[in-house]
């Protein structure tokens, strides 16, 4: 089995197609990488006195200082109950750190916003690599050939299958786990604030990261093996994930929403995940908003996982080939 599964490792790796796809997820987490360093580089001298001079031109226009000055005769009429003069000027009179061009970086806020589309990226760049591997086989002929010399069906399964996960692990680790090493190292050289909180959360995304991907690759790989062709895997996710999201916006339900593809795979890369129907939330941003834990979203999609590995196993060991 060992030595079977080094031949899957090793055929894997030399397919021009799912090299491409490890090239092409290695240059797209360099660059997300260096977009998001380069967006959020620290301000010039030049910039920040733009902002306040553009701070205080606004601030002289007539319409806002009548505005100011009728809230600052009456603070509760105009803000509402404990309104105070100081929330009046703070409310309406221009700060220059609305004028900036741009925000500083962010760890956390990465995390939420480029650090899981890098996920998805990878994994999508992963799970068309496993269909080519496996459709490769069967488009050409190869995988009868394979059955011949294989010690049994399920082991050349199973063979396959462990390369696909090992390789989309291995990608996924050094993608995910670069991009991230990337923008600590910036965020330490711009002294970033960053606690252990922030760098707890980031590992945990990596690793769950890496097992998203994994699992991603196996399950691509079984659902090609099932229909012996690479689109129409690709074509079943599709229709699954979009089909989904068409669903929760004509049913507007969260418990609709617990069950969609699209919430569980955030639900389980995400630090913490509050939803109402598709909208993600930031925590005590949506009033009575629905949260989906690491531990449901990670078991709605090991059940997916599952069913399509059984399924493809035992339709190839009776397949006529």
């Amino acid at each position: 089995m060992i030595r079977l599964v080094g031949t899957e490792l090793t055929r894997y790796r030399v397919r021009r197609a799912t090299g491409l796809v490890v090239l092409l997820a290695v240059l797209a987490a360099a660059a997300i990488a260096a977009l998001t360093a380069w967006e959020s580089r620290p301000l010039t001298r030049t910039e920040i006195a733009t902002a306040q001079v553009k701070a205080s031109q606004d601030s002289d226009r007539t319409d806002i200082q009548a505005d100011l000055d009728k809230c600052l005769k009456d603070p509760v009429k105009y803000l509402g109950p404990g309104a105070t003069e100081q929330q009046c000027r703070d409310a309406l009179v221009p700060a220059a750190q609305s004028y900036l061009p741009r925000e500083p970086l962010d760890l956390r806020g990465t995390l939420r916003g480029n650090g899981i589309g890098v996920a998805l990226l990878v994994a999508a760049l992963l799970i068309i690599g496993a269909s080519a591997f496996a459709g490769g086989d069967h488009a050409s002929g190869s995988i009868t050939n394979q059955v011949l010399f294989a010690p049994g069906r399920a082991r050349l399964w199973s063979a396959k299958a462990i390369a696909v996960g090992a390789w989309s692990a291995l990608v996924a680790a050094v993608t995910l786990g670069g991009f991230w090493l990337t923008l600590y190292l910036v965020a330490a050289d711009r002294d970033v604030p960053h606690g252990s909180a922030i760098v707890d959360d980031i590992c945990w995304h990596v690793v769950r990261g890496v097992l998203f991907c994994a699992g991603a690759g196996i399950g691509a790989y079984a659902l090609t093996m099932l229909f012996r062709h690479a689109f129409a895997t690709l074509g079943l996710l599709f229709a699954y994930s979009v089909g989904g999201e068409v669903v929760l916006a004509l049913a507007q339900s969260d418990k609709v929403a617990r069950w969609t593809l699209g919430n569980n795979v955030f639900g389980w890369l995400e630090t913490r995940l509050q939803y109402v129907g598709s909208r993600r939330c930031e925590i005590d941003e949506c009033p009575g908003a629905a949260h989906l834990g690491h531990l449901d979203a990670g078991i709605y999609l090991l059940v997916l996982l599952t069913v399509s590995c059984l399924a493809s196993v035992l339709v190839f060991r009776r397949r006529d080939l």
